[in-house]
């Protein structure tokens, strides 16, 4: 048997279709998600529409579990007898402990595995493998590309409105209070990711205001910078307003934008509704 150089793995908070990792050949790993004793394979037991459906009639408040140490040495255990070493993109390591598993897991099967926290999630996160891919056929080194990804990481930027107070505050995330003042007065709150934590940037009165205000910050970014690369219209349920957020950006700023869901284990605190952009600075 022929041994390949990189196996190229990921997990299932990438959102990354089934079709797409297929052709790119690219390993997903899928997060747990948990509705009470039923526990789903994200992607395998429950597609990401089928959660927010779920989560939309479900009183119950769901969590998400990352793949154990083991489970992912099993997965490297079988990576190992085809490939030389391989390279994980994961969700961010302050977000979710799958990035610390899957570093473990690949130390039990003793499989070489360079590890590239993405500081993201979702769409952005497959910008990554593809451009690490690309460097691959450019004959780079493992070692090298791995250096230019982490590299790439620390560029990436995000601002996400969040459509589902409901849902952060059954996350624990948003006190009593905070709540219902919130839903009274309309509020909105923006996220960003900061160093790869999901951090609160502002408050906003109405959906509207919150929408324009995502998207001067991502102008302000565009006018900082010489060029930016990888944009996605990142949501959770609403489909439609992504698209035309998607159209929006396209037509103002002439570049390619791409759509990305947002898978459970950010849904189990955002819920539905929630909509943003991603992109890395160059």
């Amino acid at each position: 048997m022929t041994r390949k150089n990189i196996a190229w793995i990921t997990d299932s908070t990438s959102c990354l279709s089934f079709d797409k990792a297929s052709e790119h050949h690219i390993h997903v790993i899928p997060v747990s998600v948990i509705f009470g004793e039923e526990i789903y394979k994200d992607g395998i037991d429950i597609s990401v529409d089928e959660f927010y459906e779920k989560l939309n009639r479900d009183s119950q408040q769901p969590t998400t579990s990352q793949p154990s140490p083991a489970e992912f040495a099993q997965y490297y255990e079988n990576l190992k007898k085809e490939y030389d070493c391989g390279i994980a993109v994961h969700v961010s390591g302050k977000l979710s402990g799958t990035l610390n598993s899957s570093r473990i897991g690949a130390e039990m099967a003793g499989f070489p595995l360079h590890i590239v926290d993405s500081k993201i999630t979702s769409d952005a996160m497959n910008h990554l493998l593809y451009s690490g891919i690309e460097w691959q056929k450019d004959g780079l080194a493992p070692e090298q590309i791995a250096s230019k990804l982490s590299d790439m990481a620390d560029r990436v930027k995000g601002i996400v409105c969040v459509g589902n107070l409901d849902q952060l505050h059954k996350g624990g995330r948003l006190s009593g209070a905070s709540f219902f003042l919130g839903n009274l007065l309309q509020i909105k709150p923006i996220l960003t990711f900061d160093e790869g934590s999901l951090v609160p940037l502002e408050k906003v009165r109405t959906q509207k205001k919150a929408d324009e205000r995502v998207f001067a910050l991502f102008d302000d970014s565009y006018e900082r910078c010489a060029t930016l690369s990888g944009v996605s219209v990142v949501y959770s349920g609403d489909k439609e307003k992504a698209e035309k957020w998607q159209q929006l950006l396209t037509a103002k700023y002439g570049m390619d934008v791409t759509l990305g869901q947002l898978s459970p284990a950010i849904g189990v605190h955002v819920g539905a509704g929630t909509i943003g952009i991603l992109w890395f600075e160059n």
